[in-house]
This record gives C-alpha cells, structure tokens and sequence, in this order.
C-alpha cells in the first residue's frame, strides 16, 4: 500500500511538473509574441515619420539654429535608416561618410557625388549644418545619395547606417568630430566621448556588417610642438591638448582593431588647417555664432570684416616665430578631400593602416592671415593682439607632404593663399543670414 501511495505520489508530482513546464513554455511564447508585436510597431511608428527618425537622445545637443520643422518645409526630407533605401543601379562603390553636414565632410560628399560614388552620410548636426544636406540634395542625381539624421554616440543609430540599403557599403569615411583645441581644454571629457568612443562605436559597427575599408580625418595636432620643422609622418607624437590627444587615441584604436583583423585595412590622413570653399559656392563652411570664442582665425576674421564682431583679436604674439604670432599650414578644403578620393581610388589602405601627412608644405603666421584678410575683404579690420597664447596652443607647424606626393600622387592644387581665402569671403558674405533653406 505504501508502494502504491509513494507512485500516485511521483505520479502526481510529474504530472505537475509537465503542467508547469507547458504553463512556462507557453509564457516565454508570449512574451516573445509579445516583443515582436512592440518591435514591428516601432519600426510601423518609425516609418511614418515623414522627416526622420529625430529622437532625442539624452547626450545629444540639438543647436538652436536647427529647425526640423523647417528643414521639412524646405524640401530637406532626411532618410529614415530604419527604412528600405534603394540606390540607383551602375554606381560606384558605396561610401558611408560620416560628418557629411560639416565643413569637410559637405565638401567630400559633393565630390563623392561627381565621381558616381553612392553615398550614405550620418550626422546629428550639433556642429554641421543642415543647410550642408539641402545644398547636397540638390546637388544630388536621384538614388545617389541618402542623408540620415544619426549620433555615432548611439550604437543604434551607428548600426543603422549601414542596414535597410540595397548596396553594402564598402568604404567609410570618418570625419565627424569637434575640433577647436580651445574648447577641448575647457571641456575635455566631451572631446574623449565625441572622438575617441565613437570611432569604437564605429569601428564595431564596421566589425558586425564586415565593412573592411576606413578612411579616418585626423590632424597635425597629434603632433603638439615639434622639435624639427617641417613635420613628416615619423615626426614623434607628443599632443599638448585633448583634441590632440583624442584623436591619436582614436587613432591607436584603428591601429590595435587592424592588428586583431587581417582583414581590415585603413588609411590615417593627419591634416593640417583646413581653410577655403568650393569655388562654385555650393557648400562652404558656416561657423556657429555661439562657438566663435574657439573658432578658426578665418571666421573670426570674416566676422570683423561683416561688422558681426567689433575687430579681430589674435591670440597669442610672443611665441618663437617670426613675428611673434603662430605658423600654421593652410590646406584648401578641396586639395584635403582629394586627398581622401586618391586613397579610396588607388587603394591605399593597409594593414597596419598607412599614414599621410595633408598639407601645402609653407607655413603662414596668423599677422600674415589677418593682413591677407583685409586685402581679400576690401575692408579696413581692426586687429589687436594678446601676448598669452592660447591655452594648448603650439607655436609653428607645417607639413612635409613628400610621402603622400610619391605614393598617392597627391599635392596642393591651390596653393595661391590669397585665391583661396577669398573662395571662402565669398561663400561667407553671400550666406551672411545663413544656408538658404528655401
């Protein structure tokens, strides 16, 4: 009787345990039902969004100047990357480039263009310019190009990029930063977040969809102050400021992923100041007001000249140069674009990632800039200067472009200072109340 108590018991016991076991089956099937119901709304509510995906994220600082509302009245329609997008058939390689509403980026994305590359561009706009897109949508044949509103400070935005398009993308190139060495003193930590994580941010993106090709915008101030001019590409590294530094820590991250990838293959361009306009005026650079303390000299020196700012000061005129004020290489913008064109058409990526100094190879001083500015302004700027530097300023740099003239074939195209400082005053007067959005 005991024995046959004890195996109802067991019975009953296992009994249970199956009830429980398809009781518990079944919830995990509902939720997971449950889940995929909550997905496909989202991407249902993320499709009818007529401009874009424009979430908030909690990091992410929209500027003032940008208007969705109006950019969606403009015509400017950002694609949703969430979204099938369809390129048109018989394009070159697709091009991911990132910063593709700022100053260079803008530039690169129009040429890209010329050349029937097609392009995808991601930007949260926090220092481009909405503007930059309008100009490029026009500029655009259909199917060629797609604008997506993203902050590579958001994995999610990082891997949309590169989903929901008929082309794989094939090359990336990374020029989305801040870049003003004086702000990068002042708020250090935002420099580290915006350059150096998200170039890992990117690179796992790149990782995950197998994109193998890098081409990454770096800058001469990895350098700081140097003990031998002109500065070639062996030059030692030593960054005095947090723009520096960032970028040459996103620089030895590119380097270490190469190392534990084969297969991936990047090439690094340290340039030097980037200056000019595209001559026709259908992109140019367009400086915010509220970042003009940190600014470069040629917006502050166009901000005298339109009467925006009482006079132009320079920072700075007791260092060991010439005439006291800092030596800087001015590079037009589009010589610098070029330069990135040449790596992706000659196929010079390597492993480890090959490195090319982009510069004109002469040296201007910030006296020699302003007195140029008056000249090309045709207007009587009052200059006056401060004997203490900058802080994290260097005194004198310029390139030595030997290397990237024999192996790529590259060198300056506009090399007349003045020529090209006037493309650049003439895309600044003509836009004095901003990008014509209309």
């Amino acid at each position: 009787q005991i024995m046959t108590q004890t195996r109802v018991s067991v019975s009953m016991i296992r009994a249970k345990t199956r009830e429980s076991t398809r009781t518990c089956w079944a919830l995990c099937a509902c939720i997971i039902l449950m889940f995929s119901v909550f997905r496909k709304y989202m991407q249902v509510r993320s499709s009818d969004d007529e401009c874009v995906h424009f979430e908030r994220k909690s990091e992410l600082q929209i500027p003032s100047t940008f208007s969705a509302t109006r950019a969606q009245r403009s015509g400017v329609l950002f694609d949703n990357p969430r979204v099938q997008f369809t390129f048109a058939k018989g394009r070159n390689s697709h091009v991911v480039v990132t910063g593709g509403a700022g100053f260079i980026g803008s530039h690169c994305v129009m040429q890209l263009l010329e050349l029937g590359y097609a392009v995808s561009t991601v930007d949260n706009f926090s220092r481009g310019n909405v503007g930059a897109i309008h100009a490029l949508k026009r500029i655009a044949p259909k199917g060629r190009f797609r604008a997506v509103f993203g902050d590579l400070g958001d994995p999610y935005d990082v891997d949309a990029v590169f989903r929901h398009t008929n082309l794989k993308v094939d090359i990336v190139f990374h020029f989305a930063a801040i870049a003003y060495v004086g702000e990068s003193v002042v708020h250090p930590l935002q420099y580290y977040s915006n350059i150096t994580s998200n170039t890992v941010h990117l690179l796992r993106a790149m990782h995950q969809h197998r994109v193998k090709k890098l081409i990454y915008s770096s800058t001469c101030a990895t350098y700081g102050n140097v003990e031998k001019l002109p500065i070639t590409e062996s030059t030692l590294t030593r960054p005095i400021n947090p723009y520096g530094k960032s970028k040459l820590y996103a620089e030895n991250a590119i380097r270490d992923y190469a190392s534990s990838n084969k297969e991936f293959k990047a090439s690094i361009l340290r340039y030097f100041n980037v200056f000019g306009s595209d001559p026709e005026g259908r992109v140019g650079e367009l400086p915010r007001a509220e970042l003009s303390e940190y600014g470069r000299i040629s917006g502050a020196c166009f901000d005298a000249a339109l009467g925006i700012s009482d006079e132009l000061t320079i920072i700075g005129n007791a260092h060991p140069t010439k005439d006291g004020t800092t030596i800087r290489d001015f590079v037009h913008v589009l010589d610098l674009v070029q330069a990135h064109i040449l790596v992706a058409q000659k196929e010079k990526y390597e492993n480890p990632p090959s490195l090319y100094n982009v510069g004109t190879g002469h040296g201007v001083s910030m006296k020699e800039f302003a007195e140029a500015c008056k000249r090309v302004t045709e207007k009587e700027i009052v200059v006056t200067y401060t004997a203490a530097p900058r802080p994290g300023d260097y005194a004198a740099v310029y390139a030595n472009v030997d290397k990237i003239n024999r192996e790529l074939g590259w060198r300056a195209n506009y090399t007349d200072f003045e020529t090209s400082l006037r493309h650049a005053w003439e895309f600044r007067k003509t836009h004095y109340h901003g990008w014509n959005l209309v």
